[in-house]
């Protein structure tokens, strides 16, 4: 079951995308969010159907000029308020209006569904950290006074905690891959160098995330070519198992086929070439497979790539190829329980490196959330929220960069790291 089903139009998809990050984060809370769970390649409209029978409430969020409620959001507000009167009374339909709606586009609104608030104690954000009306969003999906929340979510957050039982990170594996100085295409900066170096470092440091050194394979330049990096993957495929997390990262150059589909995505390694890009690269779908055969319970795939030179000037990739990866790309890498991708910058955006800063803009802030600089439980254990809402909230404000976080079946806020405290 779902604690809720996330209503929202195209427009309003932003806004949206960071209260789901509240939501899991902060109030960890279970729900389903199109762009999180939707899978790639089914009828859209039947996965709709499950997950909103599947949800004990549905939130409908309603932006500037958005009062007709068209297309998609309003098929799925009419099945939940018919879901409501047929079959369960108990079921939640909440209205949530956002910052830029107007009077007179509420009163734009359908009849049935002003039933489900009222005028002066609707939920209405003033801006996306509106505390108020989160506290009131939290009540209307958990079926609670707003009073009750806040103890609701210390009551949850205590269950969620748990103690490392030793100073080592036992289960934890990763690969961790920088190519910079290509063969046969532009290189990168020595930035993505640096940004390899030190995750693998801060990964196995005994005073820092705790990974055992034999656990943690790096892959630098000529050490990344198409041979090594599938050969990497094979390894942790027969060394990981349920019990397992798996961190890969990857720094490079990505590339898509803006005329193709999910198996025209390409990592490229060090020694890819243009002449042969179906023998020296890797595809989509071979990536997707070879991450299938990783066994482990848990599995983040982190990318770093599309970056800038330094000086925001595109460094070309190869010429039949567009730089940078797809949403479609991160979609199928993250399907499976206990899949996560995120990745550094949107496909339509560059990853930066700024001048000053020893490693990459998104690896940056990275680094500092497995250092424990993100928003924690306090428990010791760094996880998969705690990064993403670091790399999420700092990213953005140096550049015009927004991380992208992918994830199907994520029904556990993993740890991926411990923190020493001392």
């Amino acid at each position: 079951m779902y604690e809720v089903f996330l209503s929202y139009s195209e427009a309003n998809y932003e806004f949206v995308n960071d209260l789901a990050m509240r939501l899991y984060g902060d109030a960890h809370l279970t729900f389903w969010f199109a762009p999180w769970h939707s899978i790639p390649g089914k009828p859209i409209q039947k996965q709709t159907e499950e997950a909103l029978k599947l949800s004990r409430s549905c939130a409908i969020f309603i932006g500037g000029g958005t009062g007709s409620l068209e297309g998609w959001q309003n098929r799925e507000m009419r099945e939940a308020i018919r879901k409501q009167v047929e079959e369960n009374p108990n079921y939640r339909v909440i209205p949530v209006f956002l910052p830029e709606i107007a009077q007179t586009d509420r009163e734009l609104l359908p009849a049935f569904l002003k039933h489900y608030f009222q005028p002066g104690l609707e939920i209405a954000f003033r801006s996306s950290d509106d505390e108020a009306a989160f506290n009131r969003l939290m009540a209307g999906i958990l079926g609670l006074p707003p009073i009750q929340v806040k103890s609701y979510i210390q009551q949850e957050t205590e269950k969620m905690k748990t103690r490392p039982p030793t100073a080592v990170f036992q289960q934890g594996h990763a690969l961790v891959i920088g190519v910079a100085n290509y063969v046969n295409i532009n290189p990168l900066p020595e930035t993505v160098l640096n940004d390899a170096c030190d995750l693998e470092q801060l990964l196995t440091n005994p005073d820092a995330c705790g990974y055992p050194t034999t656990n943690v394979i790096r892959l630098l330049d000529d050490e990344a070519t198409n041979t090594g990096i599938r050969s990497a993957l094979a390894t942790l495929a027969r060394r990981t198992g349920p019990d397992d997390t798996v961190v890969i990262y990857f720094s490079g150059h990505g590339a898509h086929n803006p005329n193709g589909n999910g198996d025209h995505q390409f990592l490229l390694p060090y020694d890819c070439n243009a002449a042969d890009l179906a023998g020296t690269t890797i595809a989509g779908d071979e990536m997707t497979a070879m991450l299938q055969d990783i066994k482990a319970g848990r599995l983040l795939v982190l990318f770093d790539s599309c970056h800038s030179g330094g000086a925001g000037d595109p460094k070309g990739v190869l010429p039949q190829l567009k730089r940078g990866l797809d949403e479609v790309y991160y979609e199928a890498l993250a399907q499976g329980k206990g899949r996560v991708v995120m990745a550094s910058s949107r496909p339509s955006e560059l990853s930066w490196v700024l001048t000053g800063m020893k490693n990459s803009l998104f690896t940056h802030y990275l680094l500092e959330a497995l250092q424990g600089k993100a928003d924690m439980l306090g428990d010791g254990y760094v996880r998969v929220f705690d990064l993403f809402r670091h790399v999420a909230k700092y990213v953005p404000n140096k550049a015009d960069q927004h991380p992208v976080f992918k994830a199907t079946a994520l029904e556990d806020d993993f740890p991926v790291a411990i923190v020493m405290r001392k």
